[in-house]
């Protein structure tokens, strides 16, 4: 019995573009156990619920801001240099049915560190169940995902090594993605960035398995420990402290 051959549909061939723009990069991984026991008391306090991954978005960029080099890229063209963004840009991967496929979107946060839990999750929530026609960022990405490859090949160049502002207002310094579903859990992320940040969104006695990709052309074992270990205490100080403030029950005693 013969096989046939079909079409890439658009959610495919754009991850098949970002994947082999990450093959070109020596990706490593680190995984931490982060201590949220507290944050997630808090969080069963506050209506509407903040999800996981729009706390440790802000706690990343939080990092982010204070740490250049999670804002740099590697450029190869038309010598190897370093290129460092001025602002944050997260990417966010987000699932979604499109068109009968079920593809990946990125939700671009532009300096998250500067915008209010609330207004994260506003925009998260838009990303997950707004219409995809209504988003500007995602019917872009479906257009260019529609576009002949060896014209998107030329694109993805002159982000990468020419253009190289706009590949980090474009695709993000750093992404973020789940890390751990239904019990499984990855050890690498494949994408262009520097960093991609993993998160298990459902903590487990009181931790959360975090895992952080990153390109060892620009850091190595001992700053991603340290990247690490600012994030849980990013995530147990300031994120801890907005979350309480948006609790009733943080709110009642100003009130008294």
């Amino acid at each position: 019995m013969n096989g046939r051959r079909r079409t890439l549909g658009p959610g495919r061939r754009l991850v098949c573009d970002i994947s082999e723009m990450a093959l070109r990069i020596p990706l490593a991984g680190a995984i931490a156990k982060i201590d949220v026991e507290e944050l997630a008391e808090w969080r069963r306090k506050v209506s509407p619920r903040i999800a996981w991954n729009v706390l440790f978005l802000k706690a990343y960029a939080l990092v982010a801001q204070a740490r250049p080099e999670l804002r740099q890229l590697y450029v190869r063209w038309p010598w190897p240099h370093l290129y460092q963004h001025p602002t944050n840009v997260a990417m966010l991967t987000v699932s979604r049915e499109h068109e009968g496929e079920e593809r990946l979107f990125f939700g671009r946060f532009s300096e998250p560190e500067k915008c209010s839990l609330v207004k994260l999750q506003e925009r998260y929530d838009q990303y997950r169940a707004a219409p995809v026609e209504s988003i500007k960022q995602f019917r872009h990405q479906v257009r260019f995902s529609k576009v002949p490859r060896w014209l998107r090949k030329i694109c993805w160049f002159l982000l990468r090594e020419i253009f190289v502002g706009s590949a980090a207002g474009q695709m993000g310094t750093f992404g973020m993605s789940l890390s751990c579903f239904k019990n499984v859990y990855g050890t690498c992320h494949v994408s262009p960035t520097t960093t991609t940040l993993g998160v298990d969104v459902v903590s487990k006695n009181g931790e959360s398995q975090t895992l952080l990709t990153f390109d060892h052309r620009i850091l190595d074992g001992e700053p991603v420990i340290e990247i690490l270990q600012e994030l849980g205490k990013t995530l147990r100080g300031p994120i801890l402290e907005e979350l309480r403030s948006l609790s009733p029950a943080a709110a009642q005693p100003r009130a008294a």
